[in-house]
């Protein structure tokens, strides 16, 4: 049983909840190779998932930053050499998609592992165009307000229409920065209906926060009346919603002119980014760990064994990696199903890392195996009492869905330097003594020799 390289864990109703998002969603791994896309990534681009998964990022996404006209692969490498994992929203082209040329936001994160290590990127992405046109709607019949009351509210019957059938919230205001329109989705994410936001001051209704400082940001609409530009907050705010609740948002406004190209108010958009947010943090952490456990899949096991080894080495001390298998866990398994086992392995799980320090690291490494290792300790003996421990909270009873079942554990010792100063021959020698302890009669542990021979057919 030696160390292996392993995909990101998969979890159904994760992958189910990124079918259902209506931003488009790509995922890299290590190497920039595309690794998943969501349903409406390969509704935006015009590829299936077939085409895409294996292709470099740039290749399987088509998009040119509208800024400086590079390409996605550019924007990853720069997010992997910066200290935020997460990138602003920049505006882009994204070529060849199912309309041709779209006007798109996107942004790049990062997924690292616990050393900073860079494991993958995740791009989002949508289709701007709608809400741009649904704005410049709104414009419209702010400015034909002036001109003609008939036709002002035809044009803004239509544009209220448009605008509560989009996913963005959208506010407009007047010259004096009072509230003057809320669509469903801004009453919602607010919490203010139009008839009790009407009136109010924007800062008021829709109040803003920085996510890292907590500071109060001020909404952009008023800098675009002022400026008379279009302005974007450029950093993820915190919006804080009438409960007390707060959801992540992304905000830009542009100015509202009269027929004279005079400035009579704004409106300002914002997009709930929670979901993309969680996505990320969720898809990080899916990716090095186990999913029925939650503990340190292989991946992650390696480096952190890689990196006890590296201190062991430095400061002359010693590693030692118990490797652990149940015994009699497959009659459990074969006859109350694998709902108990599952739930049978997650209390193992659970009682064996209360055996442990903060400072160890507890792995399953596959179906009813275990890897502990005692990272930063003086002596091989020191291994011994944690196998105690382990032993004797394994052997104890488990009460699982009204069944009592009694099992027990057979664990192999390597301690470095002597048992191996690498990580793949540590395991290996683990997993020898793990075998031989089994032969020996289970429920022990054997610590390995360089006489042990491999022992194979013992389950």
């Amino acid at each position: 049983m030696y160390p292996t390289a392993e995909p990101a864990a998969g979890n159904v109703h994760f992958e189910a909840a990124l079918e259902r998002v209506t931003d488009a969603v790509v995922i890299t791994d290590a190497e920039d190779n595309v690794t998943y896309v969501n349903a409406a990534a390969e509704k935006l681009t015009g590829k299936s998932r077939l085409h895409a998964v294996g292709q470099p990022l740039a290749e399987a996404l088509l998009i040119v930053d509208a800024n400086n006209g590079q390409a996605i692969d550019a924007a990853v490498a720069l997010a992997k050499g910066s200290d935020d994992d997460a990138s602003s929203q920049n505006n882009a082209v994204l070529l060849g998609g199912g309309d041709g040329a779209i006007i798109i936001e996107y942004s790049v994160s990062v997924m690292r592992d616990e050393r900073g290590n860079f494991r993958g990127s995740v791009t989002v992405f949508r289709d701007v165009m709608r809400r741009r046109r649904a704005e410049l709607a709104l414009q419209a019949s702010e400015e034909t307000l002036l001109a003609n009351a008939e036709a002002l509210f035809e044009e803004k019957e239509r544009a209220q229409v448009t605008l509560n059938s989009i996913g963005d919230a959208v506010i407009s205001i007047d010259f004096r920065g009072r509230v003057s329109f809320l669509n469903v989705i801004a009453e919602k994410m607010s919490g203010w209906t139009q008839a009790e936001a009407s009136g109010r001051l924007l800062d008021e209704t829709f109040f803003l926060v920085d996510s890292t400082t907590r500071e109060h940001v001020s909404c952009p609409a008023m800098r675009a009346i002022i400026e008379n530009k279009t302005v974007r907050i450029e950093s993820t705010c915190a919006l804080i919603q009438r409960d007390g609740t707060e959801s992540a948002v992304e905000v830009s406004a542009s100015p509202i002119h009269d027929k004279d190209m005079g400035v009579i108010g704004a409106v300002m958009a914002a997009h709930d980014v929670t979901v993309a947010s969680d996505l990320s943090a969720k898809l990080a952490r899916l990716a090095l760990h186990d999913n029925l456990t939650g503990l340190p899949n292989r991946t992650l096991l390696a480096d952190r064994l890689g990196q006890a080894l590296e201190r062991a080495q430095r400061n002359a001390g010693v590693v030692s990696l118990l490797f652990l298998d149940l015994d009699r866990f497959k009659p459990v398994n074969d006859t109350l199903g694998h709902a108990i086992g599952d739930e049978l392995l997650q209390a193992v799980a659970n009682r064996v890392h209360g055996c442990l320090r903060s400072s160890d690291t507890l792995s399953r490494y596959g179906g009813d195996e275990f890897i502990i290792v005692l990272a930063d300790i003086a002596h091989a003996d020191d291994a011994l009492p944690c196998a105690d421990k382990v032993l004797a909270a394994v052997n104890a009873p488990f009460e699982i869905g009204g069944h009592r079942l009694q099992i027990g554990a057979s664990i192999g010792i390597a301690s470095s330097p002597h048992g191996a100063i690498d990580a793949m021959a540590l395991m290996r020698n683990a997993d020898r003594a793990m075998y031989h302890a089994k032969a020996a009669g289970r429920n022990g542990y054997r610590i390995y020799s360089p006489d042990i021979v491999p022992l194979e057919g013992i389950t």
